[in-house]
């Protein structure tokens, strides 16, 4: 029988698109995210642009005794530890086009390639053997160091199961205009299979979170409102303190007033006993102690 601790450092998640994929989807451990869906899988072997691996399904995991979340923690922190690919679509573009090096004094490679500009600058992410490399996206690590390194937010555009296009995010960027684009690369380009999402995402630098670019607006007027209801629960619960303070001064002025007064009675009254008392005769101070 298979030992969660025999395949635990070698357990990783992929990434795919739901709908086409139920087939592969159906009896596997898996969570859903708008139209993906994570699955997970231990590696088998590995080399370069190519992966064996082994889905784990659901009877696999109850024979091992684990549930889903166990799973995707040891598949997050493994990703975590391994080497991921992030590279400029220009070197790429130049790995891909010229293995064995950029022939020197052609006019014509400029040309084929993508400017340098760091305003025009598009990057490629995916893992160490740009296989199902999309999942790299649920990697919080490289997710951060990305952020840290274009400035802040940015946009992940999902061209496929293997790699993610990431862009430094604008202000002026349409969401619908680059879903549009997105969508049209998967209708016309993409292998069904390999099709990821006909969304596009953002990576918020302040939450660590990826959300859908068209939902992040909603999404921070909710934080907000949230934020004022908050805010606004605080001045009342400030303001009723205050109250209660006020509440507390004024009793206590009362009570100060009540006790002074009752004080001066109880002193009259006191004084006047003493009077009365002081006009008796006064009994000898000697005790007779009787015997029977």
């Amino acid at each position: 029988m298979m030992s969660f601790e025999d395949i635990k450092d070698s357990v990783i998640c992929k990434v795919v698109n739901t709908d086409n994929n139920k087939d592969k989807l159906e009896g596997k451990p898996q969570e859903k995210i708008e139209d993906m869906t994570i699955m997970f899988a231990t590696v088998i072997a590995q080399k370069e642009g190519e992966r064996l691996t082994l889905p784990i399904t659901n009877e696999m995991m109850n024979e091992m005794g684990i549930d889903q979340a166990q799973l995707k923690e040891a598949a997050l922190a493994n990703i975590s530890e391994q080497n991921y690919s992030f590279k400029s679509m220009r070197d790429v573009l130049i790995d891909s086009m010229f293995p064995d090096g950029v022939p020197e004094n052609d006019p014509f490679i400029e040309m084929m390639l993508p400017p340098e500009s760091p305003d025009m600058q598009m990057y490629v992410l995916s893992n160490e053997c740009n296989v199902n490399g999309a999942a790299e996206i649920f990697n919080k690590k490289a997710m951060d160091e990305i952020a840290d390194k274009l400035g802040g937010d940015f946009i992940v555009l999902p061209s496929s199961v293997h790699e993610t296009i990431v862009l430094p995010y604008k202000e002026d960027m349409e969401p619908a205009m680059l879903e549009s684009m997105v969508q049209e690369i998967n209708e016309g380009v993409l292998n069904e299979n390999d099709k990821l999402s006909d969304h596009v995402f953002q990576y918020d630098s302040k939450e660590h979170e990826l959300v859908r670019m068209d939902k992040m607006e909603s999404r921070q007027k909710e934080k907000d409102n949230s934020k004022n209801i908050d805010d606004l629960k605080g001045d009342r619960g400030s303001e009723k303190t205050d109250n209660i303070k006020v509440d507390k001064v004024e009793n206590n002025k009362t009570e100060k007033k009540h006790s002074t007064s009752l004080q001066d009675r109880i002193s009259k009254k006191q004084a006047e006993v003493n009077k009365k008392e002081a006009s008796k005769p006064q009994p000898s101070k000697k005790k007779d102690v009787s015997l029977d």
